[in-house]
């Protein structure tokens, strides 16, 4: 058999994918609406009548349609915008974290956990970032061309993005777990809940999760990162991966909603007595922290639900086919979407600030030495320090004239 010339090979991969291609379209598309490559693949947020071809290069005969240059100019005006809040939204919650050397106290169980949700805020904005500028900026905005393995870069962003979200979700849960122990077993607390325990919990939530989809996306056969190219990922289409997904998402929200529910029916009876064994003043800090959590959880469910249902109802063979979806509905869900969890990550560090007495502390001493009241603390310092060596002299000098004084009349009185 003869082979075809160099010059076909373009044709024959298009050729070879067109079927998938039919079919399955850029999967970030289901979520933010923003492609991948300036066509690698059929999007579900382009237009019908997609007329740029990187392989064939058809947009030197036929010129971009009027939806795909509306779309470009959307794209022009909010991933910028989107992009400012998500740097935002990472530069406050690394603020957060740099705090923690200004901590005074030893950093409690609940406060580590809390750090270790503040990181995945920022981690969540960071990778929704960087989606925007891979998946978006560049090759729509710019018309940059990905290369060969964008659909790999997609693959790899969504595991992450994934893994991100239910890193969160197990925090949550953790903390949940932490309260209860805390309001309802206060006395086996401190050797339950050790730092020790927590540090193992919070390697486990950050490692379990990215591995589970990276391997999920490398063990289907002939698809995922297992096809050319990463060419074809219908699983991630279909309703098995997005029920996955959903068990991921809600099955610890479930958890949660018992054990908080279980909480504040425990808090209500001590009020009769029945938990006597705490203190007023400690039950009262459980449940100010029970409280943050709870907001946190809130922003969470606020931020995530719209794009976990999104994801979970609309997909090939879901009960709302995203196909059947109008371009501009998608697109305009997508950007309500993304928006709603960087805002998410955005309003967890105003909570921290408001609700928790160590990080605010911490803020402060951090402002107060970063913008030179340092310089006024040292001087006060020395100026303690000096005082204090005068009068430890002044005390040792009338110790020895004691002494003095005392030798003196025993010497006379032997004289």
């Amino acid at each position: 058999m003869r082979s075809r010339p160099p010059a076909l090979w373009p044709m024959d991969r298009r050729l070879r994918h067109a079927n998938s291609r039919q079919q399955i379209s850029d999967y970030t598309d289901l979520i933010d609406c923003f492609p991948t490559t300036p066509r690698h693949s059929q999007s579900l947020c382009d237009a019908p009548n997609d007329t740029i071809d990187p392989f064939l290069n058809e947009s030197l005969i036929n010129p971009p349609s009027q939806d795909e240059i509306d779309l470009r100019e959307l794209y022009r005006i909010a991933v910028p915008v989107m992009l400012t809040v998500c740097i935002l939204s990472l530069v406050f919650n690394m603020i957060i974290l740099l705090s923690v050397k200004w901590v005074r106290k030893s950093l409690s169980p609940t406060l580590l956990l809390s750090l270790s949700l503040a990181v995945a805020d920022a981690y969540a904005s960071l990778v929704i970032g960087v989606g925007l500028v891979v998946n978006s900026l560049l090759p729509i905005v710019y018309g940059v061309d990905m290369g060969p393995f964008s659909n790999c870069y997609v693959l790899v962003l969504e595991a992450y993005r994934l893994g991100g979200m239910v890193v969160t979700v197990f925090h949550l849960l953790a903390l949940a777990i932490n309260h209860y122990i805390g309001i309802l077993r206060p006395l086996h607390y401190a050797a339950t809940v050790t730092r020790g325990t927590v540090a193992w919990a919070i390697t486990c939530m950050w490692i379990f999760p990215v591995v589970f989809f990276l391997a999920y996306f490398s063990l289907v056969p002939n698809d995922g990162f297992r096809s050319s190219f990463c060419s074809s990922y219908d699983f991630l289409l279909r309703i098995p991966f997005r029920v996955t997904v959903s068990i991921l998402f809600f099955v610890p929200l479930i958890l949660m909603s018992v054990f908080y529910i279980h909480m504040f029916v425990m808090v209500k009876r001590h009020q009769h007595g029945v938990l006597q064994l705490q203190t007023g003043r400690q039950l009262h800090k459980n449940v100010k922290a029970v409280i943050t959590t709870l907001l946190i959880l809130g922003t969470y469910v606020v931020g995530w639900m719209p794009a976990v249902l999104f994801f979970v109802l609309t997909c090939l063979d879901c009960p709302i086919p995203v196909t059947q979806i109008q371009l501009w509905v998608r697109v305009h869900v997508a950007i309500f979407i993304n928006s709603m969890i960087v805002v998410k990550s955005f309003l967890d560090p105003i909570i921290y600030v408001a609700r928790m007495p160590e990080i605010k502390g911490a803020l402060a001493a951090m402002y107060r030495t970063r913008c030179g009241a340092v310089a006024d603390e040292v001087i006060n310092h020395h100026i303690h320090y000096k005082s204090e060596m005068n009068r430890l002299t002044f005390l040792e000098a009338s110790k020895r004239s004691k002494v003095n004084s005392c030798n003196g009349g025993q010497i006379q009185n032997q004289a």
